[in-house]
C-alpha cells in the first residue's frame, strides 16, 4: 500500500512539473511574438539580427563594449571623461566566456542569455510562492510578456539580477545559508545594490535564532558560534570587493564605479527633493504624465510594496528592497523603473495581490499583454529614456 500511495502521488506531481514548465515557456514565446511585431511596426527591416540590435538601446551598449573590450584604464575619449567603470562586470564577463565558445554576436548571445534568466527566474519563483499557480501564472506573464518584458529581453543586467535575487530568497527559504551567501556575492558583482542583499541573511538567521527560543542579545554570541554562518555572511560582498581590487589595481581607484557617476549626471541628494522634483515636472502641455513622475511614481509604489511586505513579516526581503531603491534615489530617478521592475520580491508580491481573485487575474493578464506591444514601441522610439 506504502509503495502504491507513493506511485500515486508520483504520477499526481507530473501535471504540476509540466505546467510549472509550461507557463514561462508560453510566456516567453508569446512575449518574442509581441515584441517582434512592435518592432516589425517600427522598423524597415524585419529581420532577426536587426530585431536583437534594435532592443539594445541605453546602458545595453555599455554591457556589449564591456564584453567585447573590458574595461579601460582612462575615460573614454569623446564621452565627457565618461567610463565603463560604474557598470558591474558579472553579466558581461558571463556573456564573453559564452562567446568564446559560440560562433554568434554578443548581443545575439546575451539576448538568449537574458531570455534564459528571465526563464529560470520563474522556474525559481514557484516554491517562493508557495505553489500558488494563479500567482505563478501572472508572475510569468508579467517578466516575459508584460510591459516591461523588454528589459528582460537584451543586454541589461535586470534578467541576471532577478535570477539571483530569487534564488538568494529560495535559499534563505530552505536555511541554505551559505548558498544565500554565494548567491549574495553574485548578486554584488551584477549590481552594487545586490550587496545589500546581506541584511537580508543576517535578518534571517535572527528569525531563525529566534525561532529556537534564542534571545536578542544573545543573538552575536550564538552567531558566533556558527563558523558555516559567519562563512555566509563574510563572502556575501565576495563580488563588490573583488571588483573593487580590479579597479584599484587598473584604475587607481577601488572606488571608481561610485567616482564615475557625476560623469553621468548622478550627484548626491536628498531623495525626497528628488522625488518632489519628479513628480512635478510636467513641462508639456496634456495630461500624460512625464519621464520624471513615471520614475518618481514608480519609486513610491515600490516603497509602498516594501512596506506591505514588511507587514507580511518578510522583513529581510522588504529591508533589500527598500534600500536598493532608496540607493539610487540618492543620486536621480533615472532607470528608477527598471530599478524597481528588477526587484523580484516586489513583483512576486504584486502577482500574488492581483491574483486573489480570477476578476483580478484575468483583467491584469489582458493588462499585461496588451501593453506589451506599446511599451515595446516606446521604448524602440526613445519614449522611454529616463526610466
Amino acid at each position: 500500500m506504502a509503495v502504491e500511495d507513493v506511485a500515486r502521488a508520483k504520477s499526481g506531481m507530473r501535471p504540476t512539473v509540466i505546467a510549472v514548465a509550461a507557463v514561462p515557456l508560453l510566456f516567453l514565446l508569446s512575449g518574442l511574438a509581441i515584441r517582434y511585431a512592435a518592432f516589425a511596426s517600427v522598423s524597415p527591416d524585419p529581420s532577426l539580427a536587426a530585431y536583437v540590435r534594435a532592443f539594445c538601446k541605453w546602458d545595453c551598449s555599455w554591457y556589449v563594449g564591456i564584453s567585447e573590450q573590458g574595461y579601460e584604464r582612462f575615460p573614454i575619449p569623446g564621452r565627457s571623461n565618461v567610463g565603463r567603470w560604474g557598470f558591474f562586470p558579472l553579466y558581461p564577463m558571463l556573456v564573453a566566456a559564452v562567446r568564446t565558445i559560440l560562433p554568434f554576436s554578443t548581443i545575439a548571445i546575451a539576448t538568449a542569455a537574458s531570455l534564459a534568466c528571465g526563464y529560470l527566474s520563474c522556474l525559481v519563483a514557484w516554491p517562493l510562492m508557495d505553489r500558488n499557480m494563479r500567482a505563478y501564472v501572472l508572475y510569468c506573464a508579467f517578466l516575459l510578456s508584460g510591459p516591461f518584458s523588454f528589459y528582460f529581453a537584451t543586454f541589461l543586467t535586470e534578467p541576471l539580477f532577478v535570477l539571483l535575487t530569487s534564488c538568494l530568497f529560495l535559499a534563505l527559504k530552505r536555511s541554505n545559508h551559505l548558498a544565500a551567501g554565494l548567491s549574495c556575492a553574485l548578486l554584488s558583482a551584477t549590481r552594487v545594490v545586490g550587496v545589500l542583499a546581506v541584511f537580508a541573511i543576517v535578518i534571517r538567521m535572527f528569525e531563525e535564532h529566534r525561532a529556537k527560543g534564542g534571545s536578542v542579545i544573545g543573538f552575536p554570541r550564538w552567531l558566533l558560534g556558527r563558523p558555516d554562518l559567519i562563512i555566509a555572511i563574510l563572502i556575501s560582498p565576495a563580488g563588490l570587493f573583488a571588483y573593487m581590487l580590479y579597479l584599484y589595481v587598473t584604475v587607481g581607484d577601488g572606488f571608481a564605479f561610485v567616482h564615475v557617476q557625476r560623469a553621468f549626471g548622478r550627484v548626491a541628494g536628498n531623495p525626497l527633493l528628488f522625488l518632489w522634483a519628479g513628480l512635478s515636472y510636467h513641462p508639456g502641455a496634456g495630461w500624460w504624465p512625464s519621464a520624471p513622475q513615471w520614475s518618481a511614481s514608480t519609486a513610491i509604489v515600490g516603497l509602498a510594496l516594501a512596506a506591505v511586505l514588511a507587514a507580511r513579516r518578510q522583513i529581510g526581503a522588504a529591508l533589500f528592497c527598500a534600500m536598493a531603491i532608496i540607493l539610487p534615489l540618492t543620486s536621480n530617478l533615472a532607470s528608477m523603473v527598471r530599478y524597481v521592475v528588477g526587484l523580484a520580491p516586489l513583483t512576486m508580491l504584486t502577482a500574488v495581490l492581483l491574483s486573489g481573485s480570477k476578476a483580478t487575474l484575468v483583467a491584469a493578464l489582458i493588462v499585461f499583454l496588451f501593453t506589451c506591444y506599446f511599451m515595446t514601441v516606446a521604448w524602440l522610439g526613445g519614449y522611454l529614456a529616463l526610466v
